[in-house]
Order: structure tokens, then sequence, then C-alpha cells
């Protein structure tokens, strides 16, 4: 008979898993590093199969890598991917912001002025990790905002592609996803149905974000667990 899961047990779960995405968000795990189920249930005080559930889960999402008969690794991403990513980006959130521009509901509006007050709440304490989370959810909210599951789904995976480039990138004081114009700008432009300003101010943020990982790359130092993890 399979053992009845406890509530207990699915918080726990969770709280590895989010502890690994919070090491990511906070740019702690470069590129290549290798997560060994044994280290980090260490690291974590946690069991061997709870890690092992949460990096499975993180493979599933996109978010790390399964080499057959190597382990598990944070993905590397070239500039030159990193900038094809962007490509499509800059063509579907153009066309994203033009659309709700044009028209949105009141629903719609509220869940947009909710996202960028967190936002701003999160770049005030400097909580780095909780502010990255959410410039990224900021551009899928976008999408799902359109009504659209396909193009949510697209734009999703494509971010969790990106993500990780970004995330060893971007300054430590974070300000605004890093890009030249804040995402309280783009809301602006929505809101107010200004679909030129709005598709103009997207072109312009994302272009500011590929100019930062050009010039900035991710280091190829492997990551020290410990540190990696500390305060997480």
């Amino acid at each position: 008979m399979a053992r009845k899961v406890r509530k207990g047990d699915v918080a726990a779960d969770e709280a590895v898993y989010g502890a690994i995405r919070r090491a990511m968000h906070l740019g702690r795990l470069a590129p290549g590093t290798k997560l060994q189920e044994p280290a980090l249930a260490r690291v974590l005080k946690v069991s061997r199969e709870r890690v092992r559930k949460a990096l499975h889960r993180l493979v599933h999402e996109g978010w790390l890598t399964a080499v057959p008969n190597r382990g598990t690794f944070v993905p590397s991403l070239s500039v030159a991917e990193m900038r094809e990513i962007y490509d499509v980006r800059s063509m579907l959130e153009a066309a994203i912001v033009r659309r709700l521009s044009e028209g949105h509901s009141a629903g719609a509006a509220r869940r947009l002025k909710a996202h960028i007050a967190d936002e701003k709440a999160a770049l005030k304490i400097n909580d780095r990790g909780r502010a990255f989370e959410l410039s990224g959810e900021f551009h899928v909210l976008l999408a799902e905002l359109c009504g659209n599951d396909e193009l949510a789904k697209l734009l999703r995976g494509l971010l969790t592609r990106s993500t990780m480039h970004f995330s060893l990138s971007a300054p430590q004081q974070l300000h605004n996803c890093a890009g030249p114009h804040d995402h309280g700008d783009i809301a602006e432009a929505i809101l107010g149905g200004k679909a030129e300003k709005a598709s103009k101010l997207m072109l312009a943020h994302l272009a500011g974000l590929i100019e930062l990982q050009s010039t900035h790359p991710p280091s190829a130092k492997r990551s020290d667990l410990v540190e990696a993890f500390r305060g997480v």
C-alpha cells in the first residue's frame, strides 16, 4: 500500500523546492554547477528523497538540466542563445502589450496594478530574490491577461530558459528588472490605452536586458552550496 501523503510532507517538499528556486533567483548558482542529492540534503538538512523530488520537478519545469549518467546541472546559456530567445520574446511581448492597451478588463487592470505594487514593495526592502521572481512573473502575467493559454505557456517556457542567465548577470541591487524602463511605465501605458508607447517601452526594456547580459556574462566559477543556500 502506498504511504499516505501528509500535509506536512507537501509543505516540506515545497520548502526544499522553494529554497533551490530562491538560490537561483539570488544568482548564487553558477552555470554548470552540479546539484548532487547527498550534498543538497546535508546543506538543507532534509532527506535525499525530498531533494530528489525537488530536482525532478525543477528539471520538468525547465529550470535545471538532467544529463544521463552524469547528474543534474544548472543550465548554461550562451550569449548567442540568449539573444535568440530575446528576439522571440521581443516579437511576442510587443504584440502582447499592444493587445492589452487596445482593450482589457477591469479585473486585468486590478491584477496588473497589484503586481506593480508587489514589485515596488520588494524593491523597497531590497528583497532581491522576491523582486527577481516578480520581475519574471510580470512578463508572464501580461500574456495571461490576454486570455490565451498557449501564449502564456510559450512565454513561460522562454522565460524559464533565459531567467537563469539573467539572474547571474543582474546587479545585486536589482532595479526595475534591470531594464531602462520599469514595469510601472509599461503598465501605465497599457492602462492608459497607449499601444504604441507600450510597445516601444517593452522593446526598449528587453533591449536593455540583452545589453546587460551581453556586457556582464555570468561567471563560470562553480558555486559553493553552503554559501548558495545561506539564509534561504
